[in-house]
């Protein structure tokens, strides 16, 4: 049975020192929920009773909306029809009165979270549309109801969720503003029994702005700032304003709103941006630069091709095999632990008899291909390709933020002798989700030894079962789905790739400690817990390959453009930090050596 906030009280006259109870109550009930208790000796209870804990905690937040309902507090709708921005200031703050809309729009966005994963009474949209309606400004309102539309694919389209993400990245700025100097007006600010600083502290500064706290490693600088009488308890950026600024610059970008992106853009510093050309080829929206196309550096071995052909590179049952073997609800995905593990891939040497569907297909059918590719592209003899190492990838159209910048290597030499290496032929095989604007493949004619900026990249738009090959050894990487497939199908609704990385040495010699999903892993046991590996292994009627053709990327040029910055434009604010869990590295600083630090640093991502 789905959980049931209680029934709003019925609104009675109050006196105010009854209607300051029910505020004390409720903000006691709000702290409890939030881990802010007075009570310094109350402590957590065991694992055993976590779920308790749960349920306690959700029982507190539907508390404070049954104490908080029988008051008449005003909602924050402005009156008048003017930008929220103007009129936002410490005023917001300067008594219990204003502050309630703050805190009834703070408790039902916490309803609002706890709906996103739990059945209760009303769905989220319900709770969403209350918290905004007691303060429409609320930063992390507005962030999380983009999250939520861009994630349950509820058919809102980008615009509507980036204009979501605008609104709280420019709350966010304004609020803090207000905020804080409300907070550094003085040590505490009271009326009757309420301290007014701490629950804007709760309220604002760690709820609807998330402003994280400094790090303990500083502890013995606050310290001394303490005895100069610093009381400053915030010292970092408001993560809504940092990742709503960030998405806005992205899904803008996406969008061709590269003027409103730059002002997002701006807020981080970035030194570059992926040219406003190359969104524009990927929307459909810019023609390919015919006259780059002869026009290749020669640190490129050879140009970019697509394989296609009317029935697909693949036969249609070796093709029909593969996007079950890896289809959404395949068990291939939970028993790799695809979605909390980093990268892995599985190598094999060609030269020996494969072993299941996928080894078969790459053999078989693909590297043909690759060797095609070779051939045509070395006026003397194409180096011989050894072994393949193949990995998989499947992100869900709503969900799909693309893929981060990255060179193909092998990872063993790269973590163990810091040495770069690359597969002769990257490449990427197409098997569902493709369509206009389902996240192009981009790849850079750039190296990780570049001295100078990437000046053309090549866009491959994912059409299913059609086979992208590119030199290893360059920048690559893939933008954000904007659209995808028509199909009404599940299984098309996902962006689904096969990659393989082509060797012409044997990567796996040499390596100490082969893991099970590592880097060039082995292949796991055909068993009950890996039983995709007894699924792959199923025969597939071998047929003849189709008759291909092979035909050049677009190209866009130029594939960088630098960010300008305003001579009046405010130096005393510091740049926002850039959210390393969204940082696809579309805009850069220090480019292009930029890619080169993060191709050894410890988080580099393929």
């Amino acid at each position: 049975m789905a959980k049931q906030p209680p029934k709003k009280r019925r609104k009675k006259s109050l006196l105010k020192a009854e209607q300051y109870d029910l505020i004390a109550e409720a903000w006691t009930h709000y702290k409890s929920y939030i881990g802010a208790s007075d009570d310094d000796e109350e402590i957590e209870e065991e694992e055993e009773l976590e779920e308790e804990e749960e349920e306690r905690d959700i029982d507190e937040i539907f508390e404070v909306v049954s104490l908080l309902s029988q008051l008449d507090i005003q909602t924050k709708k402005m009156q008048k029809k003017c930008d929220a921005c103007d009129v936002f200031n410490t005023d917001s703050f300067e008594s219990i009165q204003t502050i309630l809309p703050i805190m009834f729009s703070m408790t039902y966005l916490h309803i609002a979270n706890h709906s996103m994963s739990e059945e209760l009474e009303q769905p989220p949209e319900y709770y969403f549309e209350q918290s905004l309606m007691y303060w429409p400004e609320n930063p992390a309102a507005n962030s999380l109801l983009a999250d939520y539309h861009k994630q349950m694919n509820l058919g809102s389209d980008m615009t509507t969720i980036c204009d979501l993400y605008v609104k709280a990245a420019t709350y966010a700025g304004t609020v803090k503003d207000a905020a804080t100097k409300f907070c550094d007006a003085s040590s505490e600010k009271e009326e009757d029994r309420f301290n007014l600083k701490e629950m804007v502290d709760i309220l604002v500064m760690g709820g609807a702005l998330d402003m994280s706290e400094e790090d303990d490693d500083d502890e013995q600088e606050d310290e001394e700032e303490e005895d100069e009488g610093d009381e400053q308890e915030f010292h970092s950026c408001s993560n809504v304003e940092v990742t709503s600024s960030f998405m806005a610059a992205m899904l803008l970008s996406c969008l061709d709103r590269h003027d409103d992106a730059l002002v997002q853009l701006q807020k981080f510093r970035f030194s570059h941006r992926i040219h406003p050309n190359v969104w524009k080829m990927a929307l459909g929206s810019q023609d390919s630069d015919d006259k780059k196309k002869s026009a290749i550096d020669s640190t490129v071995m050879f140009e970019p091709r697509m394989y296609h052909s009317k029935e697909g590179v693949l036969p249609q049952e070796h093709y029909n095999r593969l996007c079950k073997l890896f289809a959404p609800d395949a068990n291939y995905w939970d028993q790799s632990d695809y979605n909390n593990r980093g990268y892995y891939s599985y190598y094999f040497d060609i030269t020996k008899k494969t072993r299941n569907v996928v080894e078969d297909a790459i053999v078989n059918h693909l590297l043909p291909m690759a060797e095609r590719t070779l051939e045509e592209g070395h006026k003397s003899p194409a180096p011989k390709i050894v072994g393949a190492e193949w990995w998989v990838h499947t992100r869900p159209h709503s969900a799909n933020l693309g893929h981060p910048l990255h060179f193909d290597t092998d990872e063993w030499l790269l973590n163990s002798k810091h040495e770069v290496s690359h597969p002769i032929v990257s490449s990427v095989l197409y098997l569902t989700g493709g369509g206009a604007g389902a996240g192009s493949t981009i790849v850079f004619d750039q190296t990780p030894d570049a001295t100078e900026n990437a000046t053309q990249v090549w866009l491959s738009e994912p059409t299913n079962n059609h086979f992208m090959n590119f030199p290893g050894n360059l920048l690559h990487g893939v933008l954000p789905c904007v659209g995808g497939s028509s199909s009404d199908s599940d299984i098309d609704k996902n962006r689904l790739t096969l990659m393989v990385g082509f060797w012409t040495r044997d990567v796996t010699k040499g390596m100490k400690n082969r893991k099970l999903y590592g880097p060039c892993g082995p292949l796991p046991p055909a068993t009950k817990e890996h039983s995709w590996v007894m699924e792959a292994q199923k025969k597939v009627k071998q047929a003849s390959g189709n008759e291909v053709e092979a035909t050049a990327l677009k190209v866009a040029s130029p594939a960088w453009e630098t960010i300008d910055y305003p001579d009046d434009m405010e130096e005393e604010s510091a740049p926002l930090d850039v959210p390393a869990s969204l940082d696809h590295q579309y805009f850069v600083s220090n480019a292009p050596h930029c890619f080169t630090t993060r191709l050894f640093s410890k988080d580099n991502c393929d």
